[in-house]
Protein backbone atom coordinates (compact mmCIF):
# COMPACT_ATOMS: atom_id res chain seq x y z
CA UNK A 1 0.00 0.00 0.00
CA UNK A 2 1.29 3.48 -0.89
CA UNK A 3 0.31 6.37 1.39
CA UNK A 4 0.29 10.11 0.72
CA UNK A 5 2.55 11.86 3.22
CA UNK A 6 0.29 14.93 3.19
CA UNK A 7 -3.28 13.64 3.55
CA UNK A 8 -2.72 9.87 4.07
CA UNK A 9 -4.76 8.86 1.00
CA UNK A 10 -3.82 5.27 0.12
CA UNK A 11 -3.36 3.47 -3.19
CA UNK A 12 -2.95 -0.33 -3.44
CA UNK A 13 0.44 -1.56 -4.70
CA UNK A 14 -0.87 -2.98 -7.96
CA UNK A 15 -2.76 0.22 -8.84
CA UNK A 16 0.09 2.58 -7.88
CA UNK A 17 2.39 1.05 -10.51
CA UNK A 18 -0.15 1.83 -13.24
CA UNK A 19 -0.49 5.54 -12.41
CA UNK A 20 0.92 8.00 -14.96
CA UNK A 21 3.81 10.33 -14.07
CA UNK A 22 1.49 13.36 -14.06
CA UNK A 23 -1.07 11.74 -11.72
CA UNK A 24 -1.87 13.69 -8.55
CA UNK A 25 -3.50 12.68 -5.28
CA UNK A 26 -7.27 13.07 -5.71
CA UNK A 27 -7.60 14.34 -2.15
CA UNK A 28 -4.82 16.94 -1.78
CA UNK A 29 -3.21 17.33 -5.22
CA UNK A 30 0.39 16.32 -4.55
CA UNK A 31 2.38 14.30 -7.08
CA UNK A 32 3.21 10.59 -6.89
CA UNK A 33 6.57 11.56 -5.40
CA UNK A 34 4.85 12.42 -2.10
CA UNK A 35 3.61 8.82 -1.71
CA UNK A 36 5.65 6.30 0.24
CA UNK A 37 5.26 2.57 0.48
CA UNK A 38 4.20 1.53 3.97
CA UNK A 39 7.14 -0.88 4.14
CA UNK A 40 9.65 1.95 3.48
CA UNK A 41 9.03 3.64 6.81
CA UNK A 42 8.79 1.02 9.57
CA UNK A 43 8.24 2.73 12.88
CA UNK A 44 8.53 6.17 11.28
CA UNK A 45 5.09 7.27 12.49
CA UNK A 46 6.17 7.08 16.12
CA UNK A 47 9.01 9.54 15.44
CA UNK A 48 6.81 12.10 13.68
CA UNK A 49 5.22 14.45 16.23
CA UNK A 50 2.39 15.48 13.90
CA UNK A 51 1.13 11.88 13.89
CA UNK A 52 0.34 12.31 17.58
CA UNK A 53 -0.60 16.00 17.46
CA UNK A 54 -3.16 15.66 14.67
CA UNK A 55 -5.50 13.25 16.55
CA UNK A 56 -5.13 15.42 19.65
CA UNK A 57 -6.04 18.59 17.71
CA UNK A 58 -8.95 16.78 16.07
CA UNK A 59 -10.29 15.54 19.40
CA UNK A 60 -10.02 19.00 20.96
CA UNK A 61 -11.68 20.68 17.97
CA UNK A 62 -14.55 18.19 17.79
CA UNK A 63 -15.00 18.44 21.57
CA UNK A 64 -15.11 22.22 21.45
CA UNK A 65 -17.54 22.13 18.56
CA UNK A 66 -19.87 19.73 20.38
CA UNK A 67 -19.82 21.78 23.57
CA UNK A 68 -19.69 25.31 22.18
CA UNK A 69 -21.04 24.98 18.62
CA UNK A 70 -20.23 28.18 16.75
CA UNK A 71 -18.78 29.51 20.02
CA UNK A 72 -15.73 27.33 19.39
CA UNK A 73 -14.72 29.89 16.76
CA UNK A 74 -13.67 32.22 19.57
CA UNK A 75 -11.23 29.58 20.79
CA UNK A 76 -9.82 28.93 17.32
CA UNK A 77 -9.51 32.68 16.77
CA UNK A 78 -7.36 32.77 19.91
CA UNK A 79 -5.18 30.04 18.38
CA UNK A 80 -4.81 32.27 15.30
CA UNK A 81 -3.94 35.20 17.56
CA UNK A 82 -1.14 33.16 19.20
CA UNK A 83 0.25 32.12 15.82
CA UNK A 84 -0.02 35.70 14.50
CA UNK A 85 2.38 36.84 17.23
CA UNK A 86 5.09 34.95 15.34
CA UNK A 87 4.34 36.47 11.92
CA UNK A 88 6.63 39.28 10.79
CA UNK A 89 3.85 41.32 9.24
CA UNK A 90 4.47 43.50 6.21
CA UNK A 91 1.71 46.17 6.42
CA UNK A 92 1.74 46.42 2.61
CA UNK A 93 1.18 42.68 2.19
CA UNK A 94 -0.30 41.18 5.38
CA UNK A 95 -1.63 38.01 3.75
CA UNK A 96 1.71 37.48 2.00
CA UNK A 97 3.31 37.66 5.45
CA UNK A 98 1.02 34.88 6.67
CA UNK A 99 1.77 32.78 3.58
CA UNK A 100 5.52 33.15 4.10
CA UNK A 101 5.18 32.24 7.80
CA UNK A 102 3.43 28.93 7.02
CA UNK A 103 5.79 28.11 4.14
CA UNK A 104 8.92 28.99 6.12
CA UNK A 105 7.76 26.72 8.94
CA UNK A 106 7.05 23.79 6.61
CA UNK A 107 3.33 23.64 7.34
CA UNK A 108 2.22 23.69 3.69
CA UNK A 109 3.61 22.93 0.27
CA UNK A 110 2.02 26.03 -1.24
CA UNK A 111 0.27 29.07 0.19
CA UNK A 112 -0.86 31.74 -2.23
CA UNK A 113 -2.13 35.11 -1.05
CA UNK A 114 -3.99 37.58 -3.25
CA UNK A 115 -6.11 40.50 -2.09
CA UNK A 116 -8.35 38.97 0.60
CA UNK A 117 -7.99 35.36 -0.55
CA UNK A 118 -5.65 32.74 0.90
CA UNK A 119 -5.18 29.46 -0.97
CA UNK A 120 -3.46 26.71 1.02
CA UNK A 121 -2.34 23.57 -0.81
CA UNK A 122 -0.56 20.50 0.49
CA UNK A 123 -1.32 21.59 4.03
CA UNK A 124 0.09 19.46 6.81
CA UNK A 125 -3.39 19.52 8.38
CA UNK A 126 -5.36 18.73 5.19
CA UNK A 127 -6.52 15.30 6.33
CA UNK A 128 -7.49 16.70 9.72
CA UNK A 129 -9.53 19.59 8.26
CA UNK A 130 -11.22 17.34 5.70
CA UNK A 131 -12.23 14.94 8.44
CA UNK A 132 -13.54 17.79 10.57
CA UNK A 133 -15.58 19.13 7.65
CA UNK A 134 -17.00 15.63 7.11
CA UNK A 135 -18.10 15.73 10.77
CA UNK A 136 -19.85 19.09 10.21
CA UNK A 137 -17.19 21.32 11.83
CA UNK A 138 -16.85 24.57 9.87
CA UNK A 139 -13.63 25.59 8.11
CA UNK A 140 -13.43 28.62 10.40
CA UNK A 141 -11.54 26.39 12.83
CA UNK A 142 -8.52 26.28 10.46
CA UNK A 143 -5.30 27.72 11.95
CA UNK A 144 -4.29 29.25 8.59
CA UNK A 145 -7.51 31.18 8.17
CA UNK A 146 -7.67 32.36 11.77
CA UNK A 147 -4.05 33.53 11.69
CA UNK A 148 -4.73 35.38 8.43
CA UNK A 149 -7.87 37.00 9.88
CA UNK A 150 -6.03 38.16 13.01
CA UNK A 151 -3.12 39.60 11.00
CA UNK A 152 -5.56 41.48 8.73
CA UNK A 153 -7.46 42.75 11.78
CA UNK A 154 -4.24 44.08 13.31
CA UNK A 155 -3.16 45.83 10.09
CA UNK A 156 -6.55 47.18 8.96
CA UNK A 157 -8.43 47.55 12.25
CA UNK A 158 -11.45 45.60 10.98
CA UNK A 159 -12.95 42.28 12.04
CA UNK A 160 -12.86 39.66 9.28
CA UNK A 161 -15.36 36.97 8.34
CA UNK A 162 -14.00 33.68 6.95
CA UNK A 163 -15.69 32.06 3.94
CA UNK A 164 -14.59 28.88 2.17
CA UNK A 165 -14.49 29.09 -1.63
CA UNK A 166 -14.47 26.16 -4.04
CA UNK A 167 -10.97 24.93 -4.84
CA UNK A 168 -9.49 21.94 -6.60
CA UNK A 169 -7.14 20.93 -3.77
CA UNK A 170 -6.64 22.23 -0.28
CA UNK A 171 -8.49 25.25 1.07
CA UNK A 172 -9.36 28.50 -0.65
CA UNK A 173 -10.48 31.05 1.90
CA UNK A 174 -11.90 34.52 1.40
CA UNK A 175 -11.57 36.99 4.25
CA UNK A 176 -13.97 39.91 4.16
CA UNK A 177 -14.09 42.87 6.53
CA UNK A 178 -17.37 43.01 8.42
CA UNK A 179 -16.86 45.74 11.00
CA UNK A 180 -14.29 47.91 12.74
CA UNK A 181 -12.84 46.39 15.92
Amino acid sequence: MYRCQICHYTVPDERFGMLSDDWVCPRCGVSRDEFIHESEAPGEDAARPEIILIPMIRALTVGLWKVLGNGSQAVTRDIGRELARNVETDPEDPLGSVARFFLDNGLAGSVEARENVLEVKNCMFYGLCSGLEDDGVLISTCPYTNTAAVVLEEVNGSRYKIKKLPGEYGHVIELSAVSKK
